[in-house]
């Protein structure tokens, strides 16, 4: 339920909705601006059948914009890692609550609401999210879930942060979309035991939804008018049952329900029908908009304000979009789609507004990237010359911020996630099942941040450094060099660390080929001026015995390697060095990973490794990927925090291999807690585009730089 300031007399009481996402109310727009000709479409032939038949789902941008898959997969990745793990105030929108669960905020409401909290689940099941999804349905099972009383069985529409309900009645659209995430749940996990039986859980949503009076609500209706088929503004006794809401029309849902349900599978085959011949009663015949409100013949709801296009018929479009696409039901879609991306298209694709009388007259003077995403998604039925401006202007919208930054960005996920072909049917029993991905585990090394972050460092040597930040002009987290035993340059080591202060310390000790000289006490003297050196510097230092020992041509022997690692940290330990933190860093080799041998051999052993480091290499082929993996997961078994070490060739450039760089770090953030980058190229960041891009995403919270706290964020 997604609304704006009214009141509805009930029968039984007075019901409050409260705005949802709607930013401050700016000042109306009284004419609109000065209309542009629509382009003239060039027509398509019509789909014979829909995804649901074909199993292709088009991915509008390469069809449009000839974004490759990589380029899509990172813009959505950082869609997600912002929206659920960005910034506590002004980013995300996720909040995990203890050890299991987790709420959506409404942040202009600050409140938590069954709308946003199946947003949630549906973006986590299509991402294979699994621990987010399970974290979301505990606590709407948990504390919005009617155990009894006058809505017994159904979901409070919203609630307080910690759970207290702010009001029991259900929200329509919140229902709809959980049924359909726990159907696809099932289809992609398999459902587990109680409340994770995901087809039983939404089985029992749509037993509800048909039989609420009879299953005990004494307040509730069902959730489908029984007369017309059409699901209710609010299945609740008295006038809020009497009317319907355009956007949670969502024939496509409906569809796979009259195939999957247990039971009543007639029923859900009638209601898609009708749905398909509301909604185009239901919107205007020359500017295709549909009001928030709609009664069940399609007139709009006698209402000044949900009579007409607000915030609840953003999403219509999306709906329509997408039944398009899984289902073709007819060539209306086309002419819908045409006719509303026109209407838009003559008020000017970079001015339109976010609230319209249903003919089309501006109500507001501001913009909404919730709206911009959903017309993106319509642009699935229009023809290219319509539709290739709206997808346009959601690949380069920003990721929503702010205080209003819940619904336009759930919209602005759901946006990216349909546009892409990436908003799929799972199909219980057909779909083959994936692993999802296991739980985190308790990451434990020493200096790990925590969850949602990482520590961005830079390297190899000061001058590099210090040439990233001429041109970056701000302090990375970390900063990082190499030093050899037998040539140990501390002034080199002092100078970086007395340069920059509130960084945390990289240091790699090459010993390739002389751990028998390491073990025979040969260096000694070096190596307790380095341990000194580093106390003195009072600061976190992730020290890399050894790096790259596996790769070929180093010298190094496993037994002799780990003997020597052992030494040295025992040497350490006893001169009292407590602020290191031991990086075993592996070269990740493709052709020969671990020199040909088991990890095992190499590792020195838990009690002797707090971090593990992996090199990146110059080009990522599928074969280093696998390596990248193997040792992620070597890692996650140890539950031992991973350093990326990224080492770019000259010709890397950033859609092909930096945006992918950041992508899998944040992907695989349940381990990988930290990015050391070998900035060999300076020159790299005189690119204009180049140097937005990397101070854009560097600049997320995600990514922790040097400042006064940083250390004390680290765990100890």
């Amino acid at each position: 339920m997604h609304t704006t300031p009214l009141r509805f007399l009930s029968l039984f009481f007075l019901l409050t909705l409260l705005a949802a996402c709607a930013g401050p109310a700016p000042s109306v727009t009284e004419t609109a601006p000065m209309p542009t000709q629509p382009p003239t479409p060039t027509p398509l032939p019509l789909p014979q059948a829909g995804a649901y038949e074909t199993g292709e789902y088009p991915n509008l941008f390469a069809k449009y914009l000839g974004k490759s898959e990589a380029e899509t997969q990172a813009k959505i990745e950082a869609a997600f890692q912002q929206l659920f793990y960005g910034d506590d105030v002004s980013e995300r929108v996720y909040y995990p609550v203890g050890s299991d669960m987790a709420y959506m905020l409404d942040t202009g409401n600050d409140d938590v609401r069954s709308e946003g909290m199946s947003y949630g689940m549906m973006i986590a099941v299509q991402l294979n999210k699994k621990e987010e999804f399970d974290r979301l349905w505990k606590w709407a099972k948990t504390y919005m879930y009617q155990t009894d009383g006058g809505y017994k069985g159904y979901f409070a529409w919203h609630c307080k942060t910690d759970g207290t309900q702010l009001a029991a009645n259900p929200a329509s659209d919140g229902e709809v979309w959980f049924v359909m995430a726990l159907f696809f749940a099932d289809a992609r996990w398999g459902s587990g035991e109680g409340i994770f039986n995901y087809r039983a859980e939404a089985q029992s949503i749509l037993d509800v939804a048909l039989n609420a009076k009879e299953l005990g609500g004494s307040l509730a209706t069902n959730l489908f008018d029984p007369e017309t088929k059409q699901v209710v503004f609010v299945p609740q006794l008295g006038e809020n049952s009497k009317f319907t809401d355009a956007s949670y029309h969502m024939p496509h849902y409906y569809e796979l329900w009259a195939r999957w349900a247990d039971k009543n599978n007639d029923f859900w085959k009638e209601a898609a029908a009708a749905s398909r011949d509301f909604l185009p009663k239901a919107v205007h015949p020359e500017t295709g908009l549909a009001p928030n409100y709609s009664y069940f013949d399609g007139r709009p709801y006698n209402d000044d304000y949900h009579g007409q296009f607000r915030y609840d018929a953003f999403r219509v479009g999306a709906n329509i979009g997408m039944d398009y696409v899984w289902f073709y039901p007819s060539a209306w879609y086309r002419e819908q789609a045409n006719r509303q991306l026109s209407f838009f298209a003559s008020q000017g694709i970079d001015q339109y507004v976010a609230e319209y009388s249903l003919d089309g007259k501006p109500l507001a003077g501001h913009r909404a990237t919730g709206l911009i995403a959903t017309n993106a998604v319509l642009a699935h039925a229009a023809d290219p010359e319509i539709g290739k401006p709206f997808v346009q202007a959601l690949w380069d919208a920003a990721i929503p911020t702010g205080k209003y930054r819940y619904y336009d960005g759930l919209l602005y996920l759901l946006g990216l996630l349909q546009a892409s072909g990436n908003f799929r049917i799972y199909e219980p029993g057909v779909t083959p099942r994936v692993e999802a991905p296991p739980p985190p585990r308790a990451i434990e090394g020493k200096f790990a941040p925590i969850t949602g972050k990482a520590l961005l460092l830079v390297g190899p040597d000061a001058e590099a450094v210090n040439a990233y930040f001429d041109k970056v002009v701000s302090a990375p987290g970390g900063v990082s060099l190499e030093l050899a035993l037998d040539a140990l340059d501390l002034d080199a080591l002092n100078a970086l660390a007395k340069r920059y202060p509130n960084s945390v310390l990289s240091v790699g000790l090459l010993f390739s080929g002389q751990a028998d000289s390491v073990l025979a006490g040969k260096f000694d003297s070096q190596i307790d001026s380095l341990l000194a050196a580093l106390a003195a510097l009072q600061r976190p230092v992730f020290l890399r015995l050894g790096p790259e020992f596996d790769q070929a041509g180093n010298g190094d022997e496993p037994e002799r390697y780990v003997s020597a690692w052992r030494y040295v940290y025992q040497r350490a330990q006893a001169s009292g060095a407590k602020q290191i933190a031991w990086v075993w860093h592996t070269a990740g080799a493709c052709e020969s990973p671990f020199g040909g041998q088991s990890p095992e051999v190499w590792y020195p052993g838990d009690e002797f490794v707090d971090w593990v480091a992996v090199s990146y290499r110059e080009q990522v082929s599928a074969c280093e990927n696998q390596s990248l993996e193997s040792v992620l997961n070597f890692s996650r078994e140890r539950s031992k925090p991973v350093i990326i070490a990224a080492v770019p060739a000259a010709e890397a450039d950033w859609m092909g291999w930096f945006a992918p760089l950041f992508a899998f770090v944040r992907a695989n953030n349940d381990v990988v807690r930290a990015l050391m980058y070998w900035n060999a190229v300076p020159a790299r960041f005189d690119d204009p585009e180049f140097a937005k891009s990397w101070k854009a995403e560097t600049a997320q919270p995600f990514w922790l730089r040097a400042n006064p706290g940083l250390f004390d964020t680290l765990q100890p």
